[in-house]
């Protein structure tokens, strides 16, 4: 389940860093000129809309903000003078991702709680659990 979910956010990652980069490479693309032949029978059919489910909207937005938090913090460190200060930055960094798990795993578990799907809601609590468990075992 670890993997998955490890899995489940690196190609949040990878997608996010995709589409980025996209916008990059169109606006670089729009100044040149291209031409291609158009398809009349592509033209009268309309364009498709890519609906996103409310949970992966929700995990991005925690991944956006993770990223976010983690720049400032960064930039915050690189800037500090002061060793209680940097002590104190690097903690908060070192418990970044952890927290990130599990605001990510409450996600899915309200939604699997909504979904009606017990039985991975109650595998999620487990290993909400658990991690709360190493969380505390690392600072022991």
């Amino acid at each position: 389940m670890r993997t998955l979910l490890t899995l489940m956010v690196v190609g949040i990652l990878i997608l996010a860093a995709g589409t980025a980069m996209a916008e990059n490479f169109r606006q670089e693309t729009d100044q040149m000129a291209t031409y291609q032949t158009q398809n009349p029978l592509l033209e009268g059919q309309g364009h498709a809309t890519l609906t996103l489910s409310p949970m992966f909207l929700e995990i991005h937005a925690i991944n956006e903000a993770t990223v976010k938090t983690e720049q400032d913090l960064l930039t915050r460190l690189a800037a500090s003078q002061d060793e209680l200060e940097v002590q104190r930055l690097v903690h908060r960094l070192e418990r970044l991702d952890t927290e990130r798990q599990l605001r990510v795993l409450k996600v899915r578990l309200k939604f699997a709680r909504l979904e009606g799907r017990y039985d991975l809601a109650f595998s999620l609590r487990q290993e909400i659990l658990q991690l709360l468990q190493r969380e505390t075992d690392s600072v022991m």
